[in-house]
């Protein structure tokens, strides 16, 4: 049965995270996506931020100034806590972040920096969680750890339902409790 609710919220996450892409294309710094899929015991995150405002920069990692910054949030976006407060409702089973692949890809393309100078990137971290009751709600505490992101568009499907809102800065608060 774990196996069974771990693969659904999977796929729900990923359904979210098709519509998800067409809206998080216009790219706006200061801005990310979240997606959240609940089901049971187990709940699923995944952040997608501007690289801009979660590294500074959205190039790619041109010294060892840039790398050592790539692997520095790539080491604190292993802690949960720096992305959300769930108030110790659920263990941490899994996560995964975009960066611990980004600067050994983009070593070996060097040469080809000119033509990617302009384009956007962006950052992905994913959290895997074992719930002891539902989740209605939490904090994201993602903003401290990035001071010029201001805003999450947030989707979800719990236990309670589907839904959409924006946390910010000033409101981090996310509750989906019917």
């Amino acid at each position: 049965m774990k196996v069974v609710t771990q693969g659904l919220s999977v796929v729900l996450l990923l359904g979210l995270g098709f519509s998800a892409q067409a809206h998080a294309q216009k790219h706006v710094h200061g801005e990310g996506e979240l997606l959240i899929a609940q089901e049971g015991n187990v709940l699923q995150m995944q952040f997608i931020i501007p690289a801009a405002d979660a590294l500074g920069f959205e190039h790619q990692a041109a010294n060892s100034s840039d790398k050592n910054a790539i692997n520095v949030l790539a080491q604190q976006l292993k802690n949960s806590s720096h992305a959300i407060d769930i108030k110790g409702q659920c263990i941490l089973q899994s996560t995964e972040n975009s960066l611990a692949h980004s600067h050994s890809e983009h070593d070996e393309h060097d040469e080809h920096d000119e033509h990617d100078e302009h384009d956007h990137h962006n950052v992905e971290a994913t959290y895997n969680f074992n719930c002891k009751t539902p989740v209605v709600g939490f904090s994201v505490t993602l903003f401290n750890l990035m001071p010029s992101l201001n805003a999450l568009n947030v989707q979800w499907i719990s236990n309670t339902g589907q839904g959409s809102t924006e946390a910010t800065r000033n409101n981090p608060v996310i509750n989906w409790q019917s």
